[in-house]
């Protein structure tokens, strides 16, 4: 019976230490954790911003390219309608 008491002794120890230890690397692992975190939000937050600062040059070059694209097709619908205008003289012409 002392004999099976020292070995349930030596369990409960054996357990209390494992428990112990576990606790010990779920507090580890909880400060790396936070720790972590934090550098992941730094890290989003200068991405964030760069992503900001990489789209402006992008930005201002499709609103660049836009603004030629519009003053190209008005100058085409210009030129159609002088275009238009000369054929409406000539089949005038034509008819006469």
């Amino acid at each position: 019976m002392m004999e099976e008491l020292n070995r349930l002794d030596e369990r409960v120890h054996a357990v209390a230490e494992l428990l112990k230890t576990l606790r010990l690397e779920k507090d580890r692992l909880e400060s790396e954790n936070s720790t972590l975190q934090g550098r992941i939000r730094k890290l989003e937050e200068v991405a964030a911003k760069a992503s900001a600062e990489d789209w402006k040059p992008r930005l201002q070059a499709l609103e660049a390219e836009r603004a030629t694209l519009l003053d190209e097709r008005r100058a085409m619908v210009r030129r159609v309608e002088e275009m238009l205008a000369k054929l409406d003289v000539l089949e005038r012409a034509v008819q006469v």
